[in-house]
C-alpha cells in the first residue's frame, strides 16, 4: 500500500499543489497537521486536496482542531483521525495531534496520555502524530532544542509500534531515527511516499 505523509503546509500554495500531485499517486494520504497558520487558513489549505484518494488527518498545534474534524465531515474522502484509528492493509494508523501549549490546539503531556492510552493494545500499529517523541533526531531545533512529548517517547518505548511519522519540527524534515525497533520519521510539506 502505497502511503503520502505529509505536514505542515501553512497555506502555502505550492506546498497544496505539489501535496495534490504527490496523492494521486498513492493509495492513501495522511496529512499530519499544522495546515493553518495561527488557526487561520485551514480551508483554504484542506479542500484543495479533495480528490479520488482517502486521506487521514490529524491536528497541528496551528490548526482548529473543531474545525479540522467538521472539514473532514464534509468530504467524503477525508477522514479526522486524531484519537482514533483504522485498520488498513493488515496495518493499524493511529493519529495524535496537537502541540505543546500555546497555540490553537495545544495538549499538555497528561492530555496527549490519555489518547495514547487507546493505543496501547493495537497491533501492528504505525502512530501518525504531529509532533515527535522528544529527545530524539526528529525533535530537535536548529537551536538544538528538543520540542517533542515526553509522553509519546515514553509509550514508543513501551510499546514499539511499526513506525512513527510526525511533523512540527520543519528543520527536521527528512530526518530518521529509532527507538528500539521503532523506526521514527519527519516529514513536511514536501511530502513522503511509504510503501507499507
Amino acid at each position: 500500500m502505497k502511503s503520502l505523509f505529509f505536514s505542515d503546509l501553512h497555506g502555502d500554495q505550492q506546498a497544496i499543489t505539489r501535496i495534490k500531485t504527490l496523492l494521486a499517486k498513492v493509495d492513501v494520504g495522511f496529512g499530519l497537521g499544522d495546515f493553518a497558520t495561527f488557526g487561520k487558513g485551514l480551508p483554504q489549505t484542506i479542500q484543495p486536496l479533495v480528490s479520488g484518494t482517502e486521506v487521514y488527518f490529524v491536528p497541528g498545534n496551528h490548526d482548529d482542531a473543531e474545525e479540522l474534524n467538521w472539514l473532514c465531515e464534509e468530504h467524503e474522502v477525508f477522514h479526522y483521525l486524531h484519537g482514533e484509528h483504522v485498520s488498513l492493509d493488515n496495518k493499524t494508523f493511529a493519529g495524535l495531534g496537537g502541540g505543546l501549549p500555546g497555540l490553537p490546539f495545544g495538549l499538555t503531556e497528561e492530555k496527549l496520555q490519555q489518547v495514547l492510552n487507546r493505543f496501547y493494545y493495537l497491533e501492528n500499529l504505525v502512530l501518525c502524530t504531529h509532533t515527535p517523541p522528544f529527545g530524539t533526531n526528529v525533535d530537535v531545533t536548529w537551536g538544538g532544542s528538543h520540542i517533542g512529548y515526553r509522553a509519546l517517547r515514553d509509550f514508543v518505548t513501551e510499546v514499539q509500534p511499526l513506525a512513527v511519522y510526525s511533523g512540527h519540527v520543519h528543520e527536521a524534515e527528512g530526518k530518521t531515527d529509532r527507538l528500539g525497533v521503532t523506526e521514527l520519521k519527519s516529514v513536511g510539506p514536501n511530502g513522503l511516499i511509504v510503501d507499507i
